[in-house]
């Protein structure tokens, strides 16, 4: 197909080569549908040197805006953050680098939304029974709309986070 569109097979082959070494993203891990993790995995022709490693590692650091800490046991190398991870780990056919993190404050506002929904229904039918079905109202509009906004305010931002990260790690895996 390249040559007839008038590209030299080097051509072709150089730009497969640069789009397998993006590797291939792996399923969004997602809670209550909004993406909370990513992670790419690209396959590796060998294991990297020590010097290919701590460029890596350099790279992830400016890349992410952060420090780390780097661990080796046996063939595995794991550099990590919080729950940001790149490791280079042994597979039947070689080596792989591995790249994930999640959103930890996606997965807290979505379990306080959790919470205060279950709060209002449970504050509202509290107040109901009580006789006062008027105030039970305002319980469950006061506690749901708690839950609401921490619900809100996640839809707005895991989308932009998951966005961000995966363009991110496949410039990480590019590289």
């Amino acid at each position: 197909m390249g040559q007839e569109a008038g590209m030299e097979p080097a051509q072709v082959a150089q730009r497969g080569a640069e789009l397998d070494a993006r590797g291939r993203a792996a399923p969004v891990r997602r809670f209550l549908g909004l993406p909370i993790g990513m992670s790419r995995v690209v396959d590796l022709p060998r294991a990297p040197t020590d010097r290919e490693w701590e460029l890596l590692i350099s790279q992830f650091r400016t890349t992410f805006q952060t420090h780390g800490n780097p661990t080796t046991a046996g063939g595995l190398r794991e550099w990590s953050h919080g729950d940001l991870h790149i490791s280079v780990e042994p597979t039947e056919h070689g080596v792989q680098l591995r790249l994930s993190t999640r959103n930890d404050a996606a997965v807290a506002l979505n379990g306080l939304g959790i919470l205060t929904g279950g709060m209002s229904v449970l504050m509202g039918a509290t107040v109901a029974a009580a006789g006062k079905p008027e105030k039970a109202l305002v319980v469950m509009g006061m506690f749901g709309g708690m839950a609401l906004a921490a619900f809100g305010a996640n839809l707005l931002r895991s989308p932009r986070w998951a966005r961000e990260r995966a363009r991110q790690m496949e410039e990480v895996a590019s590289h």
